[in-house]
Formats: C-alpha cells, sequence, structure tokens
C-alpha cells in the first residue's frame, strides 16, 4: 500500500498543490489574526473541483507552512503570527534585537521541520492500527469515546471550564438541526427544507473564524498601524548541523509533547509550545539565558507546535474526531472529497490516505526551500493594510458559502455564523470546543440513542462493555483530576489572604 501510494504521487498536481499550500501558509501565517484555520475554511472552495490527494495535500500544507510562518513576525517584530508562536517569541525576539533575527528564523524553521517529519512517522504508524482498533467498537463504546473527548475539550482546552462546557453544549444543539437520526422527522429547522440536512459544515467554519475576524477588525481598529513597525534587518548568518545536534534531546522531547497532546482533542498547539518551552528551560545548564536570546528557547516550541499537526489528525483521521480547530476543518475537507474519515477510512481508502501522509512527509523538503527564500518577502505581508486585506476576505467567505451548494441559505448561515462567532469572541468565548461540539452532537446523539435503543433503554449496556466501561473510568478520573487541580491552586492564594489578614 505505501509503494501504491507513493506512486500515486508522482502527478505535477501534487507537487503543484504542496508548493502553493505551503507557500500560502507561509505568508498568511505571517499575519497576525489569519493562521491556519481561516486559511483551510477560506481554500476549501477551491478544492471542490480537484482529485483527493492534491486537494488535501493542498490543505495540509497550508496547515504546515502557516504554523511556521507564524513565527516569522514572532522572531521579527514580536507580534506571533498564530498563538502558539507566543512561545516562540519569547526568545526569538530577543535574538532579532541583538542581530540574529535570520538565525533564530532558520532555527525555528529546521526545528519546524523536525517536528513536523517527527508526527508525520508518529501518524503512518498509530492511525491505521487505532482505526482498525475502532472498527470493534458499537454505539455504546462509540457514545463514551465521544462524551471522553467533549470531557478532555472542556477540561483541559485551555480558559475557563465553564465557557468551554458552553460553548459545547451550543454546538451539540446546533448540531442536531435537521433530520431526527433515528425516526427521520425534522428537528428545527422552521419548515425550510433546505436546513433539514442540517447547518453545512464549511459555510459555519467559515463563518466562524473568517467572517467573525472581519467583524473584529471592523470593530477592533488598532490605533496604531502594523505596517508602522521597523523590521529589524536580517544579517547574513548559518545554522549547522553540529548547532542544531546540540538540541537533539530538547527537539525530541518537544516534538513527543507536541504529537502527543495533539492527539488529545481541543486542546491545540499553544499549550505544547510553553509546555516544551518550559521543560527545555527547566533542563538547561544555562536556563537564565532563556528570556534573553537562547536558541533552545526559539527550536523546543516550534518544534513541539509543529509536530501537533501529525498528533491532531491521528483522532481525526482514525476515530472522525478532530484534535483541533483546524483538523476540524480538514475534517470537512476529507467529507466533501467522499472520504468520510472514521474506521472504515484506511479500509476503504488506504491507498489515497497513505498518499497524502507521504505527501505530508515529502512537504518538508519544499518547506525548507521556500521557507528560506520568503524569510525576507513574508515578514512585510504584516504590513497590508486591513482595509484591503478584510474586503477580499470577506469576498472570498461568500463566495465559498454560496459555492457548497449554490444556495443562498449557506450564505445566510455563513454570516450568521459570523456574527455569532463575533459575539462568542468580543465576550471571551472560546470557539474550537463549540466547533467540535457541532461535529461530534449528531453522531454522538445518534450512537447514545443506538444503544439505549438495543438496550432496551438500559444504561447498563455502558458498563457491561470493557471499553465503554474503561471510558468512562477515564472520564471519572478526568474528573477528579481536574478538581483536584482547581483545588491546588485556590489553596495557595487562600494561605495568602489569611497571612495578609
Amino acid at each position: 500500500m505505501l509503494v501504491d501510494a507513493f506512486f500515486a504521487l508522482l502527478d505535477i498536481w501534487v507537487l503543484v498543490a504542496a508548493v502553493s499550500g505551503i507557500v500560502a501558509g507561509i505568508v498568511i501565517g505571517a499575519i497576525p489574526g489569519l493562521g491556519p484555520t481561516m486559511a483551510i475554511a477560506l481554500l476549501i472552495p477551491v478544492t471542490f473541483s480537484m482529485d483527493p490527494i492534491p486537494a488535501i495535500t493542498l490543505l495540509l500544507g497550508v496547515y504546515q507552512g502557516a504554523i511556521f510562518g507564524g513565527s516569522i513576525s514572532a522572531i521579527l517584530l514580536n507580534v506571533p503570527g498564530t498563538p502558539s508562536s507566543a512561545a516562540t517569541a519569547i526568545d526569538g525576539y530577543a535574538m532579532a534585537r541583538a542581530g540574529q533575527g535570520g538565525k533564530a528564523l532558520r532555527i525555528a524553521l529546521f526545528a519546524s521541520v523536525f517536528g513536523n517529519i517527527f508526527s508525520c512517522l508518529v501518524l503512518m504508524m498509530l492511525a491505521q492500527p487505532l482505526a482498525s482498533m475502532a472498527l470493534n467498537f458499537g454505539p455504546a463504546e462509540m457514545a463514551t469515546l465521544m462524551l471522553f473527548a467533549l470531557t478532555v475539550i472542556i477540561l483541559f482546552g485551555g480558559g475557563a471550564k465553564l465557557d468551554a462546557a458552553i460553548m459545547v453544549l451550543v454546538g451539540i444543539c446546533a448540531g442536531i438541526i435537521g433530520l431526527d437520526p433515528i425516526e427521520g422527522t425534522p428537528r428545527f429547522t422552521f419548515d425550510n427544507f433546505s436546513l433539514e440536512n442540517g447547518l453545512q459544515l464549511i459555510p459555519v467554519l467559515v463563518g466562524l473564524f473568517a467572517m467573525s475576524e472581519v467583524f473584529l477588525q471592523l470593530f477592533n481598529r488598532p490605533k496604531v498601524s502594523a505596517g508602522t513597525q521597523e523590521v529589524p534587518e536580517l544579517l547574513p548568518s548559518k545554522v549547522g548541523l553540529i548547532e542544531m545536534w546540540r538540541m537533539k534531546t530538547s527537539l525530541f522531547l518537544s516534538s513527543v509533547i507536541g504529537t502527543f497532546i495533539g492527539i488529545l482533542p481541543g486542546i491545540g498547539s499553544t499549550v505544547p509550545a510553553f509546555m516544551s518551552y518550559s521543560l527545555a528551560r527547566s533542563r538547561s545548564r544555562e536556563p537564565s539565558s532563556f528570556g534573553k536570546g537562547a536558541p533552545e528557547g526559539v527550536a523546543a516550541p516550534e518544534a513541539a507546535n509543529n509536530a501537533v499537526t501529525g498528533g491532531a489528525l491521528i483522532p481525526t483521521l482514525a476515530l472522525g474526531i478532530p484534535g483541533d480547530a483546524v483538523t476540524a476543518v480538514i475534517l470537512g475537507a476529507f467529507m466533501l472529497q467522499g472520504l468520510a474519515p472514521g474506521p472504515f477510512l484506511f479500509r476503504d481508502y488506504g491507498v489515497e490516505v497513505y498518499a497524502i501522509f507521504e505527501a505530508l512527509l515529502l512537504s518538508s523538503i519544499p518547506c525548507i526551500i521556500f521557507g528560506l527564500l520568503l524569510f525576507r518577502v513574508a515578514v512585510h505581508v504584516i504590513r497590508i493594510q486591513p482595509r484591503h486585506l478584510f474586503p477580499a476576505i470577506t469576498i472570498l467567505a461568500l463566495l465559498g458559502a454560496f459555492s457548497v451548494n449554490n444556495s443562498m441559505v449557506d450564505v445566510w448561515v455563513m454570516l450568521g455564523a459570523g456574527v455569532v462567532g463575533f459575539l462568542l469572541r468580543r465576550s471571551g468565548f472560546p470557539l474550537p470546543p463549540l466547533l467540535i461540539g457541532l461535529i461530534l452532537g449528531k453522531s454522538l446523539e445518534q450512537s447514545l440513542r443506538q444503544a439505549l435503543l438495543t438496550s432496551g433503554g438500559s444504561l447498563e449496556i455502558f458498563t457491561a462493555s470493557p471499553i465503554a466501561a474503561g471510558f468512562l473510568v477515564i472520564i471519572a478520573l478526568c474528573l477528579i483530576a481536574a478538581v483536584v487541580f482547581h483545588l491546588k491552586a485556590r489553596n495557595p492564594s487562600e494561605k495568602s489572604a489569611t497571612g495578609d489578614v
């Protein structure tokens, strides 16, 4: 299958898609506020007429390029292009101010490629066995698995847990719009035939992440334009294999952190980036150099946040459970190409899936080439004025939403999702839990109701299965751990308050 997949890559359009995606991703990633989620959501309509392999390769190239591209503006301007690049900016910007911006960018690039290659290899090893194991899952096992995924998103996704829980519930409620999966009766469609198939994923994605950003820019215009910032001069510098070899342990541990935290649903790349930065600092012989321009402070978070790429794809493809907001968008792209993620994906479309894996792995070569070429160009993209950029995004969003089904209903859904996303982001609510709740809501309801119908309404079906019971135990342990962490976090403040009194 691996050989057949390699021959499937011998198509000029796959190479064009990979290069185009990486170049676009690097440029988009350098622009604060855009990032891979918005870029992929806007580009999905472009892939409608493409074959599955080049289409998914294009989107994954954008994902891979944008994660690295975020480090360009983070290092040179101290303006993270993506949230996960905030960890890179700590030491990267310090190096740039010391005249080592070129060196910092090269370290970030090589660390990014290392993390991507590591996570791709893990993806190729784990995804198919996990999917094969999931073939034995019945409705009870699938229901508890999705409940576990939503629990992890709420408890460990970062931010306020109550906010995340509310967003998950809102997403589940939006996901059950349409025909009842068991009885076939319409629900919450308001007698609109177009809503009987539910809210289409692509218009909702475009609205939540693209239109909401446009609305935010309209209401939150910065007083000082980013274009007025001075870009540090990139002095000639080289980063050799010997210097990268000295950081091999940090690169490896950071890649492990990024890959395996990426597997957990909803956490994303920001948490592993800061975790790997803290680990590298604690292991360093000179921890005081961190924050002042330590090369390992650039390499560790970049290896971690790029390793999330492959890790997040493991549950997305094997189980149909997205690992983060970006893979949730990519999951929609797979479905539009007729490749439904889940246990049957590897059985029915094994060659296509492994060709995509190999394309993601081989994309490291053009990523290095174009990353080195685009250092000086991509950073100036931040000078594009919002009045030029966001009207173009609005036009692409409108065209993309309409092109899904050639329906104005999808356009209105996209605009409505944009308004909802804008209001939620202004209020401080996270959008990824809402998105993942939307994707999993209908499947969770269907599995839960099928399990209860099979057992005649008895809840014992969830304890009779060892797998389902195991997931319930893990959920209980997660809840206990969250309570313990919360109590430990409160105790020091209470003690200090008592001492002050």
